[in-house]
């Protein structure tokens, strides 16, 4: 696609629309260079918009979150900025792997959001750069329901776009010059990562810190099979599990099988040469949402759903029931929707049980489905 056109997409939820967002497709401009350029590098602006459409008018959109790809890994981000429009109002902004998002109004809050927005993002790209290509996409939250408050995440396909850089840009050559500084620490849809491990209390201490070393090795093996890389992952470890928080953009129906396929394969060399009672089995469960960094821990539903499933009765009675398995999954209906039901994401749909997973004392009820590779 031309950066010069515009583009439209279906914001879903599973099964569920819940609105619409029009994309502006992104455009070029020439910007000045800064005072401290890097090394044969040149500078220029990437800018765009996007608006909004509600499905009803009882489903108001509470938060966006657009973020901006690049498919030239080479390609960085020292500045970025974006603004509501009518009423305005400042954008935060956040620096996913390979590219720039923006979030406009709060995915955990309850006023809604203006129904567009205009981002831009100064980037530094190589000399021999002759054609900006990546995606473009926007998750979004609305507020759903009667009386209290309940809320929907979801969010549309990727769309692409390819333009050229501005005439008259011209890579700076500064020998020696650093790199600008980038980095932002934002709200983000993230996919999220629970694992623990089956019956850890029956280890001894020297047992434990065994077992706790080839849970580590085994999930590094398949964040590295997915792809990922680990100084990209956010982790909070506890022992007999660890939650992780995988970077933003990422291409879950290339991920999320990656993952499941590396863990398999870590999983079976790691218990080849070990006891029944040595054997490391696992309970991994997914989901994705908007979370946020909080001074003690992750904020966000995803974050709580995501152990809620991992604690469920039906993984566990999965996992009990196939022995022969080293690991039982259990994924959110959304994440199995938008990304294994039509076979895309190179695993079976068919292998996953519907389940419903319900805590009524944690007043918690979702859809989900439950796989045992293998079985």
């Amino acid at each position: 696609m031309s950066g010069t056109g515009s583009a439209a997409a279906d914001l879903v939820c599973g099964a569920s629309r819940l609105g619409g967002v029009r994309f502006d497709l992104p455009r070029t401009r020439p910007v000045p260079p800064p005072a401290d350029p890097a090394a044969d590098m040149g500078y220029f602006e990437v800018h765009g918009r996007f608006s909004l459409e509600q499905a009803r008018s009882d489903l108001p959109f509470v938060a966006a979150h657009l973020v901006m790809g690049f498919d030239d890994p080479r390609v960085r981000v020292p500045e970025a900025a974006g603004e509501a429009v009518a009423p305005g109002g400042p954008m935060a902004v956040g620096e996913p792997p390979g590219g720039c998002g923006w979030l406009l109004g709060d995915p955990l809050g309850l006023t809604p959001i203006p129904p567009a927005g205009t981002v831009r993002a100064t980037l530094c790209a190589p000399a021999d750069l002759t054609t900006l290509s990546g995606f473009v996409r926007l998750d979004a939250t609305v507020l759903t329901g009667r009386g209290r408050p309940r809320r929907a995440h979801g969010g549309c396909r990727p769309i692409r776009f390819e333009t050229r850089p501005p005439e008259g840009w011209a890579p700076t050559v500064a020998p020696g010059a650093a790199t600008p500084a980038t980095g932002f620490a934002t709200p983000a849809v993230r996919l999220c990562v629970a694992v623990d491990t089956e019956s850890y209390s029956r280890f001894t201490t020297s047992e434990a810190a065994r077992s706790q070393q080839r849970l580590l090795d085994a999930l590094v093996h398949a964040r590295g099979h997915a792809g990922l890389r680990e100084a990209d992952v956010d982790l909070q470890h506890s022992g007999d599990g660890q939650f992780a928080i995988l970077p933003a953009g990422i291409d879950e129906s290339v991920v999320i099988p990656r993952f499941v396929t590396g863990l398999r394969t870590a999983l079976a060399s790691t218990n080849a040469d070990l006891s029944a009672h040595a054997r490391l089995r696992l309970r991994v469960a997914l989901h994705r949402g908007h979370v946020a960094a909080g001074v003690n821990g992750w904020i966000g539903y995803a974050p709580i759903a995501v152990h809620r499933l991992l604690d469920s009765a039906q993984v566990r009675a999965a996992l009990l029931r196939e022995s022969g398995a080293d690991f039982a999954l259990i994924v959110s209906e959304v994440l199995f929707t938008d990304v294994i039901a039509d076979g895309a994401a190179s695993l079976d749909p068919a292998s996953f049980d519907p389940v419903e997973v319900r805590i009524p004392e944690k007043n918690f009820a979702e859809r989900a489905r439950v796989y045992v590779p293998g079985c």
